[in-house]
């Protein structure tokens, strides 16, 4: 189809450094507000420079690849 370009997946990547409570919050609105049908959006990972990091396990309960930079 001429004209017609698909939508590409926005991958979106969160850096935290602690409980990751923010990035809690982003987590439960783009599952509330559906952003990967919505927005083409998707959370694709959570970063974190702690490997103690909270909110890395809040992540990986969700099914959000993690890791940690030194």
């Amino acid at each position: 189809m001429a004209g017609i370009i698909a939508a590409q997946m926005k991958n979106i990547v969160i850096l935290i450094s602690g409980s990751g409570s923010n990035m809690a919050a982003i987590v439960r609105a783009a599952q509330r507000d559906d952003w990967r049908r919505l927005h083409d959006a998707q959370i694709a990972a959570v970063v974190s420079n702690r490997p103690d990091a909270g909110g890395l396990r809040f992540a990986r309960e969700q099914g959000i690849a993690t890791e940690v930079v030194d």
